[in-house]
């Protein structure tokens, strides 16, 4: 039930009004084995708060508590409960090196270690190299119904279903309660490691407050979604993008959230669960267009598409909307009944949202960053603008730091409650981006009269020429992404070290598709051809913006697991 005054004040409550509002409706929904499991609003409150009360009394208030392992009801679970029970939650990336999980395990002293199944031999073996951990829980199966042999065990290993049995002892038992009134939520709850691909990658401090703070923004902006809504979750769960905008906020309005099998079975999962709504980052949202458009291709429909699209644009001035049934077949193989995609995590090339809009799919992006909980910006569903990041979230404030008054763009500064308290043990750096409140982004980028904002590059990414022009590689990313030939593209600054000049050089992994279907079957007619189309775009551009190389790349860019590619491991 919507409510736009509606304010989260803490994780507690939070739960508990969902619950009270949607009761036995399914919150969480997902595979086992042959079977599809549905947890209700009011069954995850209860396990929630059972967690909760278990992990108070083992004694977590005010350590650190490592989680990981693939997105599952356990998981979200502990992670809340963590924070309830007044611990520190690392959620960590799944795809970590062993040695790297260790690493982040002993440098924030953890003292208890949250995992799947999938990480039971890492933590058998290497055990004795983790001297501050006193616990080890393991994420078994979930189950509301314990055997007499699931009972805890004091010891430093136990089952997720074991605490679970500590929970129903403790409530029998004892008078053991959840400390909600004392509950402070300005302290540090939530310990994310940014970059998630180094022991040495900063520590993003935030506090309950801080998610709080978003998910009060995201209310009134949202608000289209409904009881009626079913997501899908295919982001991975560790990431705040997903733990805020696809777990957490869709509870405000009683949604179903369907839980992915993993990204292999994404397209089995849409087909079988049937979302309304999906989150994901730009580089998911680019395949999901490309799929769509080899199928067309395969089937020689290319030009029905585009005559069906003009038609209904065309109708559409005139009010008329025919997309679902026009498009029913593309939009079949996207479930049947999806209706809106929000993006995060970077810029959506325009094009491939208005290709969304023309099938009847309405696309709206945020824009964010880790140290703000993650959003600053959301477009809200009632307004279109493809070019723009969104409008700056209720409660926050905004200002672009212009190198020189007459700039056209700046760096973005923001301040909020959802800014982080801080880096974990790094006073230095902190102090770099924190300045009485105000956090600078390190992406710079400019606000319209009409209150829309708009990035025009990264700041460590901005390739600064001999002559002081500032190029931003996102910008002729999109450009080259466009072209059929590209399936992935990244563009550098590359230095002279003699002449000091700068050029500007386009990395570009090739459709291999494409390239087969125009006849490119060597590297060296593949390199022409991208060479050309590159030509025929530096044509459009001002001229310290040309691209004066392209270079053919072999493999695809290595990615983080939410698909970004990480471009601090490029090597040219």
């Amino acid at each position: 039930m919507y409510d736009p005054n509606y304010k989260v004040k803490d994780f507690y409550s939070y739960l508990e009004r969902s619950k009270d509002l949607y009761g036995s409706k399914a919150l969480f929904r997902f595979n086992k084995k042959d079977e599809v499991i549905d947890v209700s609003y009011e069954e995850f409150f209860n396990l929630v708060c059972n967690t909760a009360l278990a992990f108070k009394e083992i004694g977590i208030k005010g350590k650190k508590v490592i989680i990981v392992g693939e997105t599952s009801v356990q998981w979200i679970a502990s992670y809340l409960a963590t924070v309830i029970a007044d611990g520190v939650i690392i959620p960590l990336d799944p795809n970590l090196l062993e040695d790297e999980i260790i690493k982040f395990t002993n440098k924030t002293k953890a003292a208890m270690v949250i995992h799947s199944r999938t990480f039971d031999k890492l933590f058998t073996e290497r055990e004795n190299e983790l001297e501050t951990v006193e616990k080890f829980i393991t994420m078994d199966r979930l189950s509301f119904t314990l055997t007499p042999e699931e009972g805890y065990v004091e010891g430093r290993r136990n089952t997720f279903n074991n605490i679970l049995a500590l929970a129903n002892y403790l409530a029998e038992c004892s008078d053991a309660q959840l400390d909600i009134e004392n509950h402070d939520v300005e302290k540090m709850g939530i310990l994310l490691f940014t970059s998630g691909t180094t022991g040495s990658s900063k520590g993003v401090m935030l506090c309950e407050r801080n998610i709080c703070a978003v998910l009060s923004g995201i209310n009134p902006m949202l608000n289209i979604i409904c009881e009626d809504d079913v997501l899908l979750s295919v982001l991975p769960v560790y990431h705040t993008y997903e733990m805020s905008a696809g777990i957490l906020a869709p509870m405000l309005y009683g949604a179903t959230i369907c839980i992915s099998d993993g990204i292999k079975y994404v397209g089995k999962n849409i087909k079988q669960f049937k979302p309304t709504v999906m989150t994901l980052v730009p580089l998911f949202a680019n395949q999901l267009y490309k799929t769509i458009q080899k199928t067309i291709a395969k089937q020689g429909k290319e030009k029905t598409l585009a005559f069906g699209i003009k038609l209904s644009n065309f109708l559409s001035k005139l009010h008329i909307d025919i997309r679902r049934k026009l498009f029913a077949q593309v939009l079949e193989g996207l479930g049947g009944r999806l209706k809106y995609f929000v993006v995060g995590g970077a810029a959506l090339n325009p094009e491939v949202a208005k290709a969304f809009a023309d099938f009847g799919i309405k696309v709206t992006q945020g824009y964010g960053i880790t140290e703000c909980a993650p959003l600053i910006s959301v477009v809200p569903f009632n307004e279109t603008n493809p070019s723009s990041c969104g409008k700056l979230m209720p409660g926050m404030q905004i200002l672009i730091d212009k190198a020189k008054a007459d700039d056209s763009f700046g760096e973005i500064v923001v301040k909020g409650d959802n800014v982080m308290l801080g880096y974990y043990e790094n006073e230095e750096e902190t102090a770099e981006v924190l300045n009485n409140g105000w956090f600078r982004t390190g992406d710079y980028g400019y606000v319209d009269e009409n209150g829309f904002i708009y990035i025009t590059g990264r700041k460590k990414n901005v390739i600064v020429l001999q002559g002081g022009k500032n190029v931003f590689p996102e910008e002729l990313e999109e450009y080259i992404s466009n072209v059929k030939l590209v399936e992935e593209v990244v563009v550098v600054g590359k230095e002279d070290t003699v002449t000091g000049n700068v050029s500007v050089i386009a990395l570009i992994y090739p459709n291999a598709e494409e390239c087969e279907k125009q006849g490119l079957t060597d590297k060296e007619a593949i390199h022409k051809a991208l060479n050309d189309e590159v030509i025929a775009i530096n044509k459009r551009l001002a001229s310290y913006k040309h691209v004066n190389e392209v270079v053919v790349r072999d493999e695809p860019f290595e990615k983080t697991p939410s698909r970004k590619i990480k471009r601090h491991v490029i090597k040219y």
